[in-house]
């Protein structure tokens, strides 16, 4: 019995010792295995913070490029300027009278001409503004028109019952009174420009002071190419007048035109006037020129020793 007793002990013992190694085995096994499924819970947080960083950038970067980028990209890689192919020559007549249009008109992206009247309130200023500022100037020289005396020329004014000693001294106070020009164009003159021997006398003494002659062709029988060929003097002649109907639209397209083909080699010599619709078709005009590669130069770029021909 005794040993039945013992045996029975013996093989309790073995079982429960055979139940906690298992107990055991199981406790080890299980404790291997979780930390795996901790470890993914606690890196969880870190798989989408790690994309989080690209992810704002879409969101932040496309508000901040589309406003700059197209701009620099635009003006500097995609359309870069092209080197000029075409130059045309802008003048804008009757400066003097007022000085906050010659401003605006500085203020413009163009090297504009600029054609200054005699004995106005502001002639002298403007004239000295310009020449400040580097730009080209005319003076815009008073002459008989055929309308006279409806239509006033102004002071300074050249007829043709003058004789040559009154053309002379008339000339003289002109450019005395506005000074740094290195030509001269016509204000009106539709009768004067038709007279060979007056326009003549003209002719010699801006040779004698080393001058150009732009005719504004404000008639038909102008005798510029006749009276340059007796003085050979540097002329040229107006291509289009800009402003003849205040409409800013109008003033537009024949900028725009101006900045198309050209449809010769003659110079493209452009007239206008310092009305806010010119002002303002000339700022909006200027950046189709610069697009096309038109290039605004002072006029005397342009004059050749001959007379321009055609008729306005």
């Amino acid at each position: 019995m005794a040993r039945k007793k013992k045996k029975k002990w013996t093989s309790i013992a073995v079982g429960v010792l055979i139940v906690v190694s298992v107990a055991a085995i199981l406790y080890v096994l299980m404790f291997r295995q979780e930390p795996a499924p901790s470890s993914k819970i606690s890196r969880k947080p870190a798989v989408p913070s790690r994309p989080a960083a690209p992810e704002a950038l879409p969101k932040t970067e496309p508000s901040k490029k589309p406003g700059k980028t197209p701009v620099v990209v635009a003006k500097i890689e995609k359309r870069p300027l092209p080197a000029p192919s075409r130059r045309v020559a802008i003048i804008i007549d009757d400066i003097g009278y007022d000085l906050q249009a010659v401003r605006d008109l500085l203020a413009i992206d163009a090297d504009i001409t600029f054609a200054i009247l005699p004995h106005l309130a502001n002639t002298r200023k403007a004239a000295e503004m310009l020449h400040r500022a580097g730009r080209e100037t005319l003076l815009h020289m008073p002459m008989e028109p055929l309308t006279y005396p409806k239509d006033k020329p102004g002071a300074g004014a050249l007829f043709t019952d003058m004789n040559e000693a009154e053309l002379l001294h008339q000339m003289d106070e002109n450019f005395s009174g506005v000074p740094y020009v290195s030509g001269v164009n016509n204000h009106m003159g539709s009768k004067f420009m038709s007279d060979e021997e007056k326009l003549a006398v003209v002719f010699r003494e801006l040779k004698k002071r080393g001058l150009f002659f732009i005719d504004s062709r404000t008639t038909r029988d102008t005798k510029t190419p006749q009276a340059a060929r007796r003085y050979p003097l540097p002329v040229a002649s107006r291509t289009v007048f800009l402003d003849n109907e205040r409409d800013y639209d109008k003033i537009y397209r024949i900028l725009a035109d101006a900045a198309g083909p050209a449809a010769s080699s003659a110079p493209v010599i452009v007239i206008g006037h310092p009305y806010p619709e010119t002002i303002r078709a000339l700022r909006d005009a200027s950046k189709i020129f610069r697009e096309k590669g038109v290039e605004v130069v002072p006029v005397s770029r342009l004059i050749k020793n001959q007379a321009g021909a055609g008729s306005s």
